[in-house]
């Protein structure tokens, strides 16, 4: 039998007016279900003058400002924990007890908060979006992922491989926090053909593997690459660089806050995230501008913050929420021929680490992206170095930056001026290149750090 080319047949081919009509079926009931059974949302309804039943229409919807952030999912969980004993929060929809999984985020912003935490039915929806992306992303019955994201905490310990079960894949779970070594041990005894991981984890498998076995990486027969967490398949030097050190082909996914099931496609030129899921999940359809948090027309190419609402979720539903990332987006179909109505979406970066250098904002992903076209001639190891708290940056923003292996001593003043008119020619920002050695930034396993902060 030909192989299907979606996940769930019936709901990704769905057209758009079709899908809509069923994103508006679950988005009321689902409003309705918040105000109804959380204290904290009957709060914000009240707040901004909104009652679930006067919405009955996709634009009336979009006039709701939003309600809850980062901050306020703090603060409603301190609530719960000193009024009820229980972490999840005020804006919990269930009796706490139908909680059959309880993960948070990392932390890396404050205080980590219980965002994947899920009852069974939440569980059972996670594994549907999360598999409709994988299968996106090429992943079938009977591969065999070597599973590399930090195993000691947060959220991706468990539940980025419950719906590869669901798939019939089997999961080699071994953390990023093992020593490289154990790991190469360990792959070499399972043979898998595909790394979950993040990029940074995944380049220094590259330069570990050799060092540690004198052959290269591709000696293990890893022709997937899902990596997330960080920048790097959208840039073509860094994305040829990998593929080719694996002889594989890497694709990424994004789940972001248990939300918005998005993949990345076949198409030989990246093509961005393709939302799979739009029946679970509102986000790209509800844009802000980041800095009025206006609505913000959705059309091919504009760039906003999204706002997340959960669709059909029991117990910590999302609701208008504000995760501070700038996505842009694309209404267009892709050459590649998936048949689901969602947009495409490229990740521009989080507002939290957005910098301003004299009037001009600009995105660490976007300094890295200029670094990163100078490969060879630099590793594409950097770091943005802040002498002051940010995000006022007095210029030059400066940037260190790792020297490729076979660049020398003489070529820098000259590779250093480059970048610095690259920076200038893309953004109007002046900036002042500093080279280090190779490997001299370091390397890890886990997320690789954009800044250098020397005014701490």
């Amino acid at each position: 039998m030909p192989e299907k080319k979606v996940w769930n047949e019936k709901m990704e081919t769905l057209g758009r007016e079709e899908i809509e009509r069923v994103r508006l079926r679950k988005l009321r009931k689902q409003l309705k279900y918040g105000y109804t059974h959380s204290e904290f949302y009957r709060r914000k309804f009240d707040e901004v003058g909104f009652r679930p039943d006067e919405i009955k229409t996709w634009e009336d919807f979009r006039k709701i400002p939003l309600l809850m952030d980062k901050e306020d999912e703090r603060q409603s969980q301190k609530e719960s924990i000193e009024r009820f004993g229980h972490p999840f929060g005020i804006h919990l929809c269930c009796p706490p007890e139908k909680i059959v999984m309880a993960k948070t985020t990392g932390g890396t912003t404050g205080l980590p908060t219980f965002s994947y935490s899920f009852t069974q039915h939440d569980v059972d929806r996670w594994n549907e979006g999360t598999a409709r992306g994988y299968w996106l992303a090429g992943l079938r019955p009977g591969d065999r992922v070597l599973f590399c994201f930090p195993l000691s905490g947060g959220w991706a310990g468990s539940i980025v491989k419950t719906p590869l079960q669901v798939m019939g894949i089997l999961c080699l779970d071994i953390g990023a926090e093992t020593p490289l070594e154990k790991i190469v041990e360990y792959a070499k005894v399972t043979w898998p053909n595909v790394l979950m991981s993040t990029p940074s984890f995944a380049e220094g498998l590259i330069e570990a593997y050799p060092k540690l076995t004198g052959k290269p990486v591709s000696e293990l027969g890893i022709k997937k690459l899902l990596l997330s967490g960080e920048p790097g398949v959208a840039i073509p030097s860094i994305r040829k660089r990998m593929e080719e050190a694996f002889l594989g082909r890497w694709n990424d996914y994004l789940m972001i806050n248990s939300e918005g099931f998005s993949s990345s496609c076949s198409a030989d030129e990246y093509q961005g995230l393709h939302e799979v899921a739009l029946d679970l999940t509102i986000w790209s359809d509800d844009l802000i501008d980041p800095d009025t948090k206006k609505p913000i027309e959705v059309k091919d190419g504009a760039i906003g913050e999204g706002l997340i609402t959960s669709l059909d979720r029991e117990g910590l539903p999302l609701i208008k929420y504000k995760l501070g990332d700038v996505i842009q987006v694309f209404t267009k179909s892709c050459e590649c021929g998936y048949p689901g109505p969602g947009n495409r979406i490229k990740h521009i970066g989080r507002l939290a680490d957005r910098l301003w250098v004299e009037g001009v904002s600009v995105f660490p992903i976007a300094v890295r992206d200029v670094v990163t076209s100078f490969i060879p001639r630099v590793t594409g190891a950097m770091r943005i170095v802040l002498t002051e708290p940010p995000p006022n940056i007095t210029p030059p923003l400066k940037i260190k930056v790792e020297q490729g292996l076979g660049t020398e001593q003489m070529q820098l003043p000259d590779l250093a001026r480059e970048i610095e008119e690259r920076m200038f020619q893309l953004y109007q920002i002046r900036s002042k290149v500093e080279f280090v050695p190779p490997e001299a930034l370091g390397r890890v396993t886990k997320k690789t750090p954009l800044f250098e902060e020397q005014y701490r």
